[in-house]
């Protein structure tokens, strides 16, 4: 019933989607399309999150083996972890499973981690994410500026890509004023 969808990510200055995020739909077979906004959290307190992160991780790497296997163009795809799969103790050694089954490069899966998750468990978070960026793996932070950490966290993630939260974009085009937007982009280079 969970179905994987792929959200481009698009390069202003080659024009041409250079990586994708993955995301997580539910069809169900009586209820229909049911929005994540619903299920993420029912799974995250049930603890069902870390075995459909776990299903997604699979879902990208074998999407990402089949592109190979027919010779198109493979681009690196995100997939979101959740801040139980933090919790997890064989959570890094889980994902390096899965990529090097499916004998793909380890730098085409990225791994997004939210604010959220650095601000509930910053040590569990930061160990896992530097072991799977020793290990070949890119790491995402997703919805900076959405409100749950400091900026002292950009010090201490090992960070390759910032994403920022779609709040900050949306009130600087409101207000025709990207100051803020500017200023980010800077903090992160």
């Amino acid at each position: 019933q969970f179905t994987v969808y792929y959200q481009p990510k698009h390069d202003l200055h080659t024009n041409k989607t250079g990586a994708a995020e993955a995301l997580v739909r539910w069809i169900h077979p009586k209820l229909g399309f049911i929005s994540p906004g619903e299920f993420i959290p029912l799974f995250e307190r049930n603890g069902f999150i870390t075995k459909l992160d776990l299903y997604i991780c699979e879902q990208v790497c074998e999407e990402i083996k089949r592109l190979q296997t027919l010779g198109l163009p493979v681009v690196p795809i995100s997939f979101n972890a959740s801040r139980l799969d933090f919790d997890d103790p064989d959570f890094v050694t889980n994902v390096t499973e899965l990529v090097d089954k499916y004998g793909i490069d380890r730098s085409l899966l990225h791994v997004e981690v939210t604010e959220t998750a650095y601000s509930e468990n910053p040590d569990n978070v930061i160990a896992a994410l530097k072991q799977l960026r020793s290990k070949g793996f890119l790491i995402e932070l997703d919805d900076f500026g959405s409100g749950y950490s400091s900026l002292s966290s950009l010090n201490v993630l090992p960070l390759d890509v910032m994403k920022l939260d779609m709040s900050i974009i949306r009130q600087a085009a409101e207000l025709n004023d990207y100051r803020i937007v500017h200023s980010a982009i800077q903090m992160a280079q």
